[in-house]
């Protein structure tokens, strides 16, 4: 099912409207949380989703025609940076099911993804258990500090949602 708004609305309370860098948005889906990004005060132009799945990737170019959307594995995310000449993010918002990835991958994604996240910018993740799925040791590895934002029961199923800044 769809992320629902509320959830979104809880993804991206943190980023601030103001912010004019590069957002990386891992795992889009059906675009709950650019929505939300937009609803923020983001410009699209300024959103890059990376995408999976060719089908999603056809509806959010129908969605968000001015944002930068790609149909890539979030593994290649240092690789497709590089092609779009970007050298950091300000924020990333992840809606990848990381708890259902292997934990080296899980690992690596997250890795890859703090390698490009701009000092003070945060990595948001969303979990459907109540622990963060970012892996700790790769919290600790980038400096970043972990946050609770809070859970939303107006997801089916709930969700809770993890913020790791990085210092």
């Amino acid at each position: 099912m769809p992320s629902s708004a509320a959830l979104g609305s809880l993804m991206v309370k943190h980023i601030n409207s103001d912010t004019n860098g590069p957002i990386l948005e891992l795992g889009p889906g059906t675009g709950t949380f650019t929505r939300a990004l937009l609803r923020q005060g983001i410009s699209e132009k300024n959103l890059v989703l990376v995408e999976q799945s060719q089908e999603f990737v056809q509806l959010l170019k129908t969605f968000f025609p001015k944002a930068t959307i790609v149909c890539k594995d979030a593994r290649q995310v240092t690789k497709l940076s590089d092609e779009l000449g970007i050298k950091e993010f300000d924020e990333i918002v992840s809606g990848l099911p990381l708890n259902a990835i292997n934990h080296e991958q899980r690992r690596f994604i997250c890795n890859e993804s703090f390698k490009l996240l701009k000092p003070g910018g945060s990595f948001v993740q969303v979990s459907y258990l109540p622990r963060c799925s970012i892996p700790n040791d790769v919290i600790s590895k980038n400096s970043a500090e972990k946050m609770y934002c809070g859970v939303t029961f107006a997801n089916i199923p709930p969700a809770f949602v993890w913020r790791a800044q990085k210092r």
